[in-house]
């Protein structure tokens, strides 16, 4: 039986009958969608809906399509790269698929203090990994709030926050992802578009990733310059293989994966990244399990897993994933999750003009 994943995946691309008829019944939802999506934008930059202002730097962090271009990635990395220059920074999650309808702190100091279950996979990982504070919240305004009066933050990030304009930022940073350069353009659910291209005009700066070779990156940004953002660079790449034990995760080398036999867990937008940087750390797959996105494990997953995983040196998944699969028991140092992190080009330009954003914004903007 087909998953829903591979059927939406058919449908995006028109492939096969399926994919095709799938994409015909899709057409007519897409074209009401994207008139709401249309009339929304349209309020907003006339002023009808207004965006919340509060006295902090929203930085909002985002994409046009659905997953695959390593917003997550970036906002820790970037959240890193402005905590190292003093600034009192904060990361704010929607929370998605978690059950808590109110806003949590998730964590401080690289510690989480909230469950998947309760935030969310996406929210609990950047918690584990980043020492300043992380939220979560669907209602940002009120999470926003939050960060500024109980943990004194100065700068909000806001992960997945290009669509949220009920909160004002002071800038807009847009994920473009080179590999979808060729994506038609449809948007949900004909699509795996949220907003059309046009869109890309209320970023501040745009910065292009997962680009096979920097030459196609490039290519990218060509088709992009008459927009007249200041473009840049980011690639994801390997960092290190974590493990967990007595609720910390410790790191150990990639290359402890060469000619080892390893199987693969993931429940993420797009694995074939993930699968690529295994095979080039030159480890023999020799099974792989796809679960949809933000996949909730349970015990018969574990079973499956644990049966399946006998004959094999490693399980490896993701940061994402091992919050939720930590809980289960494997044998020691069986269970590991490849650590990602973005290499980011042109790093003190792109440093240059968020800092001279934020200083000309003071500590709000409208948002459009």
């Amino acid at each position: 039986m087909i998953s829903l994943q591979r059927l939406v995946q058919k449908i995006w691309t028109r492939q096969g009958v399926l994919g095709v008829l799938g994409w015909l019944v899709a057409v007519p939802l897409s074209l009401l969608f994207s008139s709401g999506v249309r009339v929304r934008n349209f309020l907003y930059e006339r002023g009808v809906l207004r965006s919340e202002q509060l006295p902090l730097h929203i930085i909002s962090v985002g994409n046009l399509t659905v997953g695959g271009t390593g917003k997550t990635p970036f906002v820790l990395w970037l959240a890193r790269l402005l905590h190292a220059q003093q600034h009192r920074v904060g990361i704010l999650s929607r929370g998605y698929k978690g059950k808590n309808k109110s806003v949590t702190t998730v964590g401080t100091d690289g510690h989480a203090q909230a469950t998947p279950e309760e935030v969310g996979d996406e929210a609990v990982m950047l918690a584990r990994t980043f020492s300043g504070v992380v939220l979560a919240g669907r209602d940002r305004v009120r999470a926003a709030r939050l960060a500024q009066k109980t943990h004194d933050v100065e700068v909000l990030i806001l992960d997945d926050g290009f669509q949220y304009r009920r909160l004002g930022r002071s800038l807009d940073i847009l994920l473009l992802n080179a590999q979808q350069r060729e994506t038609p353009g449809w948007l949900l659910p004909a699509g795996p578009f949220r907003e059309p291209s046009t869109s890309i005009r209320r970023a501040a700066l745009v910065v292009v990733t997962k680009g096979e070779t920097v030459q196609a990156q490039r290519d990218y940004a060509a088709a992009l310059h008459r927009q007249g953002k200041p473009i840049f660079f980011a690639n994801p790449r390997p960092a290190a293989l974590l493990y967990p034990t007595h609720g910390e995760w410790q790191e150990l080398p990639v290359f402890l994966l060469a000619h080892k036999k390893v199987m693969t867990v993931s429940g993420i937008a797009d694995p074939a990244l993930f699968h690529r940087f295994i095979r080039e750390a030159e480890a023999e797959i020799t099974d792989m399990m796809v679960f949809p996105d933000h996949h909730v494990y349970t015990q018969r997953d574990w079973q499956t897993v644990l049966s399946a995983s006998r004959s094999c040196d490693f399980v490896v998944t993701t940061e994402k994933d091992l919050v939720k699969l930590e809980q289960f028991p494997f044998a020691t140092d069986k269970l590991v999750a490849l650590r990602i992190d973005m290499e980011v080009s042109d790093v003190e330009q792109l440093l240059a003009c968020i800092e001279s954003q934020l200083k000309g914004t003071g500590k709000q903007k409208n948002g459009e």
